[in-house]
């Protein structure tokens, strides 16, 4: 993934929530566009938040290397292979 790739999510009208899923197989959501920080071979990305005084701030954050980046899906898309159906 390049820092274009993710810019080009984050600045997508209308924004959508989605998540960047990892080469270690997890994945992040995104719900703000203005949650992330982008520079050229990485992005410091949220993953816990907190109340303070009724405001949202953040309490946990991970630095993500663009190359462990692999793919991006909406938030309610579901992506082939990582779920099976119920019988």
């Amino acid at each position: 993934m390049r820092a274009r790739d993710l810019l080009h999510r984050l600045h997508d009208q209308p924004f959508r929530p989605f998540r960047i899923h990892l080469s270690d197989g997890s994945s992040i959501p995104v719900t703000d566009p203005g949650m992330i920080m982008v520079a050229s071979s990485s992005a410091i990305i949220p993953i816990e938040f907190e109340q303070e005084d009724g405001e949202r701030v953040v309490k946990k954050w991970r630095t993500v290397a663009m190359l462990h980046m692999v793919q991006f899906s909406d938030v309610d898309e579901r992506v082939s292979g990582k779920h099976r159906k119920r019988r």
